[in-house]
């Protein structure tokens, strides 16, 4: 039929989700490229890294990357500041620091921690993260990341 859209099949379909595949928007796309960018292959194709680092008073930044989205949040005594990225960056529930507004690409997330350590005057631990992830072999790959932020 002329006109008409067809789906595409399972097999057409990018497991990191590439614009010609399941998912075009801003957050796939960023999280699509970090995995490219550490030669890593997501099993299952609903992967996930989380990454918190803390400072020694108690202060957290934990970055979220995932096959579908990514985000970070930031806490520190009761204020929280969660972004999140889909196809827009928004807050999800709390933006207590005003970190939406400085929200950067994924990429470019070390900027917005040593600005937010310059701000509040502290310094996450960089070398004592806590990471969490279902991608195989990658803790060689997230701890290169880490240390070039």
């Amino acid at each position: 039929m002329i006109g008409r859209k067809t789906r595409p099949r399972k097999s057409d379909l990018h497991p990191i989700g590439t614009p010609s595949g399941s998912s075009p928007n801003t957050g796939p796309l960023a999280a699509a490229s970090w995995l490219i960018a550490r030669d890593l292959v997501p099993h299952p194709p609903k992967w996930f890294v989380t990454i918190t680092l803390a400072t020694p008073d108690g202060a957290k930044f934990d970055i979220e990357i995932l096959s579908e989205e990514w985000g970070f949040r930031f806490e520190r005594d009761t204020r929280v500041s969660w972004i999140r990225v889909t196809d827009i960056a928004f807050a999800h529930g709390h933006d207590d620091h005003r970190l939406l507004a400085h929200t950067p690409k994924l990429k470019d997330i070390g900027a917005l921690l040593r600005s937010v350590e310059k701000t509040h005057d502290i310094r996450f631990e960089v070398d004592a993260p806590i990471v969490r992830t279902n991608l195989t072999d990658a803790d060689d790959a997230i701890a290169t990341w880490l240390q070039s932020l």
